[in-house]
């Protein structure tokens, strides 16, 4: 005879699996991702500002954190690349990135080419707490087809968006997954350089409770 308790387990782990797949309007409590630098990361926001904080299981100073439009334009970012600070404060910094137009929900098969003018200050340590920088940026973004892909036992249907922002001293490639059906995408991949190649590639991605 089979055990009444552990058939009705049976019949609940799709219910129980289910409960643990964002949804569309999982933005407004937050979305925990797992990323292969093995940093936890949390999305949360509406539909006009959401903010990406890459590091909520930072042991110290290390901070990355970006408000944006959809996941994908950085708006503005505070950054600390180390779990140390030195004597007086730093490294690190902060900076806003202002667009040229409406940054554009991605549409498979097209791009979006705008300028961004960035604002730039890094924290040097110094009563002055260091020099501001502006400058600009002409950015590419291409919104490739849509496919799909399985995280943390969830199917969800993704884009992949390669972004190029450049000027005649930076060269910055970036590539993010949207997610069409959820509204917000995240970062996966960052190369400012030859040998600066960050992979940021998504293990995990779950609802906050």
């Amino acid at each position: 005879m089979v055990d009444l308790r552990f058939a009705l387990a049976l019949l609940l782990l799709p219910t129980l699996a289910q409960a643990r797949c964002v949804t569309a309007d999982g933005l407004a409590t937050g979305v925990i991702c797992k990323r292969e630098d093995g940093r936890t990361g949390l999305a949360q926001g509406d539909a006009n500002t959401i903010t990406v904080d890459c590091s909520t299981n930072s042991t110290g100073a290390w901070m990355d954190r970006r408000p944006t439009k959809l996941g994908i334009y950085q708006t503005s970012w505070a950054w600390t690349p180390t779990e140390d600070l030195d004597v007086g404060g730093g490294p690190g910094g902060n900076d806003a990135d202002t667009f040229a137009g409406r940054p554009p929900v991605p549409a498979e098969g097209q791009s979006w080419q705008t300028s961004i003018l960035v604002k730039e200050h890094h924290d040097d340590g110094t009563q002055s707490s260091g020099p501001i920088t502006r400058y600009k940026l002409a950015a590419t973004n291409t919104f490739l087809p849509v496919t799909e892909a399985t995280l943390s036992g969830c199917a969800y249907r993704i884009q992949s968006i390669e972004a190029t922002l450049t000027n005649p001293q930076i060269t910055i490639k970036e590539r993010f997954i949207y997610f069409p059906d959820l509204g917000f995408g995240l970062q996966t991949r960052s190369s400012l350089a030859p040998g600066q190649d960050l992979r940021l590639g998504l293990t995990a991605l779950t609802p906050k409770t």
